[in-house]
């Protein structure tokens, strides 16, 4: 890429999304098939994390999964694909999404969500999110549970009882 001649910030606040190296986070199966440019990262942003993803063509772009703490936001920039989004009643729903359009997921309304694109064209989306260290998020799909904090991630089941190994 060549050379930007344009003048940089002093606050180091200003980045090109292009120039930010992108990371692929894909299996080695393909089901999962995206990766992303880390833009918030890259212009110093704090509170708020935002990359530029692009999810491969036939490919999902994470486990399906929803957050208690952290907000979420998706703006569909290129291509279209299917939201799969549903709640602890175990029913999905598979919504078609394209260009233009802005998804929204609060914290802690348990909807899960994952995208798929089941196109010949990558999927290319704006995700927005608060950074909350103290995030747990749920799997539906695996059982899983996931601690950030702690970086614990442990299988819903079998529950354990409150007391459970307690003298």
């Amino acid at each position: 890429m060549p050379d930007d001649p344009r003048p940089r910030s002093r606050f180091e606040n200003v980045v090109n999304a292009l120039e930010v190296p992108f990371q692929d986070y894909s299996d080695a199966t393909g089901h999962f098939g995206a990766g992303s440019r880390e833009i918030g990262e890259a212009a110093g942003a704090v509170a708020l994390g935002y990359n530029l993803t692009l999810v491969k063509p036939g490919a999902h772009s994470n486990p399906f999964h929803f957050h208690h703490a952290e907000e979420e936001a998706f703006y569909i920039l290129e291509g279209h694909g299917i939201l799969r989004q549903g709640d602890e009643t175990g029913e999905d729903e598979r919504i078609e999404i394209r260009a233009g359009d802005v998804v929204a997921f609060p914290a802690g309304t348990g909807i899960a969500h994952q995208f798929v694109n089941e196109s010949d064209a990558p999927l290319v989306y704006l995700a927005i999110s608060t950074k909350e260290r103290l995030d747990v998020a749920e799997y539906p799909d695996s059982d899983k549970v996931n601690v950030r904090s702690t970086r614990l991630i442990v299988r819903r089941t079998p529950r354990l009882d409150y007391l459970d190994g307690e003298v």
